[in-house]
């Protein structure tokens, strides 16, 4: 399946380093904002992978048989607002996971979940739809996290934590067990959490 990375930064060349090792999937390229595109138009962003446009070319993607996308943006709003987009022009959410992550069998996966190399995912665990596991990350077992997270490097989510949707971990933070994390939370680089939080509204969120 010829397929699409809609992000165009660091996150989607490292979205793009474990995509290009999938026999399953051919990348064709990476969509940005409008204003990447007046970047980098005509460049090539990944070896001789090209930039291809801005969001405007999505529902032009099928006519050279382009099915699937996955998103790499590392912003919780706009990663949410670009999945719908795409889906709605009846693109597929792939998913695209490390052959150097640890996986356990029974783990539920949602559609363009990314799970990237050194991950530990332990029994039981479920992962959302659109949801980003950075490298290093631990889950252990029975944690659940939602749609629309970022989960960035080196974290460790504990035993039974539950993760709301839109939900944001910066670099090594860690959840002790069964600790829920409301929905549109951000949590800070570093910082250990051995309280639930509560859900927040989106207009605090941003």
């Amino acid at each position: 399946m010829k397929v699409v990375i809609i992000g165009a930064g660091t996150g989607a060349a490292n979205v793009a380093d474990i995509l290009i090792h999938d026999k399953n999937f051919k990348l064709y390229g990476f969509v940005g904002t409008t204003e990447e595109e007046g970047k980098f138009t005509g460049k090539k962003l990944y070896n001789e992978i090209p930039f291809l446009g801005d969001h405007s070319i999505l529902p032009k993607l099928k006519e050279n048989d382009i099915m699937g996308f996955v998103i790499a943006i590392g912003i919780n709003t706009i990663r949410e607002k670009s999945y719908y987009e795409a889906v709605q022009y009846k693109l597929v959410p792939i998913n695209v996971v490390s052959s150097h992550a640890i996986v356990n069998p029974s783990v539920k996966i949602g559609k363009g979940v990314v799970i990237c190399a050194g991950s530990v995912i332990l029994h039981g665990a479920e992962i959302g739809n659109n949801t980003f596991i950075g490298p290093g990350v631990i889950i252990e077992n029975n944690a659940k996290i939602g749609e629309n997270c970022i989960i960035a490097s080196s974290c460790v989510i504990g035993g039974e934590c539950e993760i709301g949707r839109n939900v944001k971990l910066d670099v090594r933070s860690t959840l002790t067990h069964r600790v829920n994390i409301g929905k549109n939370q951000q949590v800070g680089a570093g910082v250990i959490v051995s309280e639930s939080l509560p859900d927040l509204v989106r207009s605090e969120f941003e």
